[in-house]
Formats: structure tokens, C-alpha cells, sequence
């Protein structure tokens, strides 16, 4: 509240007494009230007095301090002739609020009747109510100044929380923020630093004349950063004067000082609020506005930054590129997007571990961070996959750039003793300007160049071209990705079961394999080969194996007493990319527990290449499955030149011959021969055999002479809908207990 706003209230508060003091006194002119300050806030006859103004002003402050420590008054005679009643107004704890003056013609002042004493006791009871009156009034005012404080606190963080919702996922959205509170506050100069992201985001809001920001930045991060830890609310530092003002001896600052935390709760950045003069307070108002702001902050760091490399993630990249595309100028200008994916990394871990490629990821990272210009955004997409945003460029400047990474990334490799890995990139460049079809297109055409890079030997830059006979071939991926996404989402796919029969006596038990199918959106089956190459191709196979765990479950659910009595198992296939998925057990455990299948009634197909490359996971997969009570199969069993050699670190059931031996086996003695080898060897293993693509009566006498186990293709049985199959079961059950 303003000292105009407050005098008023004062003034109402005393001016009901006026009647009171008049009866009291009725000899008295008038009477006058001067606050702690010595100005008059109220006079009886709404005059100033400008004689009192003066005697009041230059009134010793001893002398008022004496008459309150005796609880008494003081008389004094002005030059006029007039007589001055002083008496203090005061609190009940004794805190002086002011002095009630008591004015009395030069007649009346030299009347023998005139007693000062006997005036000061009348007048006392009044005294004390307006002391009262002053009192209830500053607390109404102070209530109603914390009020529109708040008020005010609150109106502003509700604006802070809708712009939030528009802009915050990007570095623009940051500077929003800090722009924003600093603009609250009054401060000259406000800063985010986050070292660890290298995320630096200032707001200058007025003149800063010789201030070295650099200097500050540091002193911040390296002087008062470790003071905040282990605090989370804002704290109130001094700066001494800082290097590189006019007179730094003259420059002194005071802080208001918020600790950033990750969603760990530990200390990783400041927001700093500068500016004011040394002496100048921060409200515990503003400490809250600031708290609310920097919870903001850590929203947007969280939700938009990637915790290994500190790079934008994903999500803030693509609400940087929706603010980058409203920027874009005239027909002439564009901005470019450069598309990095990593030639070898699996090969890192597969060979290193999984630490070792996270080691080189956080190095590209600092890699593609080097002589980036202002107008340069670079972020991590996926696992391997970096994107840079270079706004307001041509072709030839994406193309410099990005060859400039490449020369650089000759010399990113992974060494581990005697041991080198050289890390090699492919990369894809495209445009996009107003004609664009939106900034998701051209992430995806982007995206479509570098596959187009790997497609023709990786280590190389591909420019994003129509008429490229690879990238029409990633755009039929694209397209048919997108159809795979919609699946996923609408439980769009097929589930069929194909039969798996046994060949010898005493294998009579049930078994199928799970297939996928799936239409386009002409109602057309898309082929199973462009299928799984696209998915596999744009990592969506683990998306797509939960789904056929779920939903295959589900059913054997709906048949569950059907599925037990007659001990079928039901085969479901998982990728190599599941494999390297931490959370596919726990996946299966949960779907197990809340469908009530028994883990009996399932086997799980790994591929043998699947299984090769990823050794260490899949033994551990396996022998989990299997002490679950699961069955596992190596799928496509003989296609790898060191099978038998692979053979002994897998705790399996099953070997499913690979489709190529058993296709020509009637014609070639080399196929026979394998399948012959693998059956032996299965047999001394005690493992099971199974051969696919058994299309004629031919075939299927061979395998049987061969001593395969278990037979599956067309001539055995076709791919049915799963709930046929099941509803078989049921058909079998019924007939069996009639």
C-alpha cells in the first residue's frame, strides 16, 4: 500500500475521534496528529498549520523520548502565542505510533485556569482510543496489503502456468521463464545456469553497464552454487564487486539465489535474480514467486532434456522446431535439418558393455556441441540417433557442417586395452521452409536421408532427394510405420495359430505358433517380410512383441481350462530387440499373473542370430523363461556358421530348423545333410527338433527318416485365426469328456 494510501487510513481512523477530543477539551482550537516521521497526518480544522509544522520538525527527539518514558506530556509556547499540548500515542507495548497535539489560543494558554496536568489526564482516555484506533487500522491495512500481495503473487504464477503450456518445452520456452520473473522482480540481470546440460539462459532487463557476465557467471556457479546444497528453498546472498566494472569498488549486489534439483533431488543449476543494490530486500513473496518459477524450470529440464548427455530430448526438439518454423522469412530462406545416427554402436556394446556405448554417446554429444553457432540446435532423438536444427541456412551450410562432424568423428573411437573400436556416422540432410508440409515431415525426411546413408554403405552424408530410389523405399517404410503405430494403438493386428504336429509316437501333445498378420488400409494383407523389416527397421519391435504377448494371452485366458486339460502350448516369437529390452520380464510376469496362464502353456521363439548377438542377455533370458515354467525355442536353427559351437550356452527346449535346409532338402544332400547334423546333434543335447515349410508329403517322410521331432507348414496345416484354434480345443475337450 502506498504512504499516500496509508495516511488516508490514518486520517479516517483519527478523524472519528474528532468529536470526542472537542468534547473533552472544549477550549482547545484545534488538534493535530504527526506520525514518526514528524508529518502531519490529521488536523481537527483541515488546515496545515505550517508555524506547528515547523516546531514539530524541529522538535529534539530527546525530548519526545523523555515525555513517553514518563508517561507524561509536553507544554511549549509558539511565537504566535499559541500553547502546544504534546501528548504520545502509543501502542500497549509501548511502541510510539505518533504525537497528539493539543492547540490553545495565546489567551487560554496564559489563563491561570489553564492546567496542563489536569488537560493531559482528560485528554488520555482519547489518547489511548486513538492509539487503539491506529492500531486496528495498520493491521487492517497490513492485511489488506498481504492480501493484494498475494493477489498479485498468485495472478502472476497463473500467467507463468498458461504460457508454460505454449512455448516451455524449448530453450525459448526458458527464456520465457527467467525473462518473465525477472521483469516481477525489478532486476537488472537474471540468469539459469545448469552445468552439467551447459544450459545457460540470461535476461537483461535494463542497462548493466561494464559488467562482466562471464565473471558473474562463474562466481555464481563456483561461490555460491555449493552453498545451496542440500537446500531447496531460494536464499538471499551478497556479491562483492565484480570484475570488470567501471569501479568495481562501488559495485555491489545483492542475490536472490534458487537451487535447481533433478528429479533425484540433487543440486544441478541456479536461478539467479540480480541486480538490486546491496540493502534492498527480497519479500518472502518474491521467494515464493521464484520457488514456483524454478519448480516450472525443472519441469521443463525433465520433460525436455535427456539426463545422459544434457542435449534437448525428443519432445523440447520438436517444440523447437514448431517455434523455428514460425520464424521462417520469405520464399528465399529455410532452415536445415542434420540427422545423425551411429554406424556401430550395438557393435559397442554387444563388445564393451553397455557402459562403454554410453560413454561414447555422451562424447558424440560433446562432439556435435563444438563450433555450433547461435542459430545451431542439436538434441538426442533416440539412443543414437542426434538431430541439428540450423535455422535461416542453405543446403551447402547443413552440408558443411555436417562434414565438418563427420572429419571430427574420425577420431571418435573406443579403445579398452589392446581393444579399438573405430565409431563411424551416417548422415542425412533436408530442408524445410514455408512450402513444407510441417516440421514433422521434415524430421521424417531427414530421418529418411540417413537411412538412405546407411542403405549405401554408411560413413557418409546423403542430401534428402524424391527422386532417390532408396529414400521412395524409406518412404514406403515411413508409410507402412505409421500403419504399424495405428495397429498398435487400435488393436488393428491378426493373431493366427499354425499347427505344430509331432512326427513320432508319444508327441501327440498341441502345439501352435502364434503369427502375425496385418491389412493395409485397403483391407490388403501387407506382406510379413516388409512387415518386420520396417518395425525392426524404426525399433518398434518391442512394441509390437508386447502386443502379441498380451493379446495372445488374453485369449489362452478366455480357453484356459480348455488350454490346460488338453496341455497345449502355444509358440510366440520374440525379437532381437526385445532382447535388449530390461523390462520384456517383468512385462511377461505381470501379463502371466493378471491373465492366470500357466507359464507351461507358452514357449518363446529367439532367433539363433538374435541370440548370438546379444549372448550375455539372451542366456539370462533364457534361463529366466525357463525357471518360470516357459518353453524356448532357437528359431531358424543352422543359418549361422557357428551354431553347434553357440549351441552349448543355451539352456533350450527346441531347435526350429532354418526354413532354408528344409525347402530344397528332397533336392540338395548338402540341406539333408545339415538337418541330419542338427537332429543328431539335438538328440545327444536331448533336445527337441522342429522343421518349417514342410510343403509336400516328400518333405514330411524325409524329415520323419531324418529323426526330426515336429513338423509345421501347409502340407501339416494352415495358419488359422487363434480363436479357431482355440475353439478346437474346447471341440476336443468336449468330445473327450462325452
Amino acid at each position: 500500500m502506498s504512504a499516500e494510501l496509508h495516511n488516508l487510513q490514518t486520517r479516517k481512523n483519527i478523524g472519528k475521534a474528532k468529536g470526542l477530543l472537542h468534547s473533552l477539551v472544549p477550549r482547545s482550537q484545534c488538534f493535530c496528529f504527526y506520525d514518526n516521521e514528524r508529518q502531519c497526518i490529521w488536523s481537527s480544522d483541515g488546515a496545515d498549520d505550517y508555524e506547528i509544522d515547523n516546531f514539530v520538525t524541529d522538535l529534539p527527539d530527546e525530548i519526545i523520548a523523555s515525555a513517553e518514558a514518563e508517561d507524561t506530556h509536553i507544554r511549549r509556547t509558539l511565537n504566535s502565542g499559541r500553547t502546544l499540548l504534546l501528548l504520545p500515542v502509543r501502542t500497549d507495548s509501548g511502541k510510539r505510533l505518533g504525537v497528539l497535539i493539543a492547540v490553545f489560543s495565546r489567551n487560554a494558554g496564559k489563563s491561570s485556569s489553564f492546567n496542563p496536568q489536569m488537560l493531559a489526564e482528560i485528554l488520555r482516555p482519547a489518547v489511548d482510543l486513538i492509539g487503539e484506533r491506529l492500531i486496528i487500522g495498520r493491521q487492517l491495512e497490513l492485511a489488506e496489503r498481504q492480501s493484494e500481495d498475494v493477489e498479485k503473487e498468485l495472478t502472476l504464477v497463473y500467467e507463468v502456468d498458461e504460457k508454460i503450456h505454449g512455448t516451455s518445452r524449448s530453450h525459448a520456452g526458458l527464456a520465457q521463464l527467467v525473462g518473465q520473473s525477472g521483469r516481477y522482480l525489478g532486476i537488472a540481470y537474471s540468469v539459469l545456469l545448469i552445468p552439467g546440460k551447459r544450459i545457460r539462459v540470461s535476461a537483461t532487463h535494463s542497462s548493466w553497464k561494464n559488467v562482466n557476465r562471464q565473471v558473474l557467471d562463474k562466481y555464481l556457479v563456483d561461490h555460491l552454487m555449493p552453498r545451496l546444497e542440500g537446500k531447496r528453498w531460494p536464499a538471499v546472498f551478497e556479491i562483492p564487486g565484480i570484475e570488470g566494472a567501471e569501479d568495481s569498488s562501488k559495485q555491489g549486489f545483492q542475490t536472490l539465489l534458487c537451487p535447481l534439483l533433478d528429479k533425484h533431488g540433487n543440486l544441478e543449476g541456479v536461478m539467479a535474480q540480480l541486480g538490486r543494490v546491496t540493502g534492498g530486500e527480497f519479500t518472502k513473496s518474491e521467494r515464493r514467486f521464484m520457488a514456483h518459477i524454478v519448480r516450472k524450470i525443472e519441469y521443463v529440464i525433465e520433460q525436455s532434456f535427456d539426463a545422459m548427455t544434457g542435449l534437448m530430448n525428443r519432445s523440447g526438439f520438436e517444440a523447437q522446431l514448431q517455434e523455428s518454423a514460425s520464424a521462417i522469412g520469405e520464399e528465399d530462406d529455410a532452415h536445415q535439418l542434420i540427422y545423425f545416427d551411429l554406424d556401430n554402436l550395438q557393435l559397442v556394446n554387444d563388445t564393451f558393455g553397455r557402459k562403454a556405448g554410453d560413454e561414447v554417446i555422451i562424447r558424440f554429444a560433446r562432439l556435435l556441441e563444438e563450433d555450433l553457432s547461435r542459430k545451431a540446435v542439436v538434441s538426442r532423438l533416440t539412443g543414437d540417433d542426434f538431430c541439428i536444427l540450423l535455422t535461416h541456412a542453405n543446403t551447402q551450410d547443413a552440408l558443411d557442417l555436417a562434414q565438418l562432424i563427420r572429419d571430427k568423428g574420425q577420431a571418435l573411437r573406443y579403445l579398452e586395452g589392446d581393444k579399438s573400436l573405430q565409431i563411424t556416422m551416417s548422415i542425412g540432410i533436408a530442408a524445410f521452409n514455408t512450402q513444407s508440409s510441417g516440421v514433422g515431415r521434415a524430421l521424417t525426411t531427414a530421418r529418411m536421408a540417413c537411412e538412405a546413408a546407411k542403405d549405401h554403405g554408411r560413413d557418409r552424408i546423403e542430401i534428402y532427394d524424391e527422386e532417390n530410389l532408396s529414400i521412395i523405399r524409406r518412404h514406403d517404410d515411413m508409410q507402412l510405420v505409421a500403419q504399424i503405430q495405428q495397429a498398435l494403438d487400435e488393436d488393428g493386428f491378426d493373431l493366427l495359430a499354425q499347427p505344430i504336429v509331432g512326427l513320432k509316437d508319444g508327441l501327440s501333445r498341441p502345439r501352435y505358433e502364434i503369427l502375425l498378420r496385418m491389412n493395409d488400409g485397403d483391407g490388403e494383407p501387407v506382406s510379413t517380410v516388409a512387415l518386420f523389416s520396417a518395425a525392426e527397421r524404426y525399433k518398434l519391435m518391442p512394441q509390437v512383441d508386447r502386443w502379441v504377448v498380451s493379446s495372445t494371452l488374453a485369449r489362452l485366458a478366455a480357453h484356459q481350462q480348455a488350454v490346460v486339460e488338453q496341455d497345449a502350448v502355444f509358440s510366440i516369437n520374440l525379437s532381437g530387440q526385445s532382447l535388449s529390452d530390461d523390462d520384456i520380464l517383468e512385462f511377461i510376469d505381470d501379463e502371466l499373473k493378471e491373465t492366470g496362464v500357466s507359464p507351461k502353456s507358452l514357449c518363446f521363439e529367439i532367433t539363433e542370430s538374435a541370440a548370438v548377438s546379444h549372448l550375455d542377455k539372451a542366456q539370462q533370458f533364457i534361463d529366466e523363461l525357463r525357471d518360470r515354467g516357459c518353453g524356448i525355442a532357437l528359431d531358424d536353427f543352422g543359418a549361422g556358421l557357428s551354431s553347434f559351437a553357440y549351441l552349448k550356452n543355451f539352456s533350450v527346449d527346441a531347435l526350429k530348423i532354418d526354413g532354408s535346409f528344409i525347402r530344397d532338402i528332397t533336392d540338395n544332400r548338402i540341406s539333408e545333410s545339415m538337418v541330419a547334423a542338427i537332429t543328431q546333434v539335438a538328440k545327444v543335447m536331448e533336445l527337441k527338433t522342429v522343421a518349417e515349410y514342410v510343403e509336400s508329403e516328400e518333405t514330411k517322410r524325409l524329415i520323419g527318416e531324418l529323426g526330426v521331432d515336429y513338423a509345421q507348414g501347409h502340407t501339416i496345416g494352415k495358419p488359422i485365426p487363434i480363436d479357431d484354434a482355440l475353439a478346437g480345443l474346447n471341440q476336443v475337450d468336449e468330445t473327450t469328456a462325452s
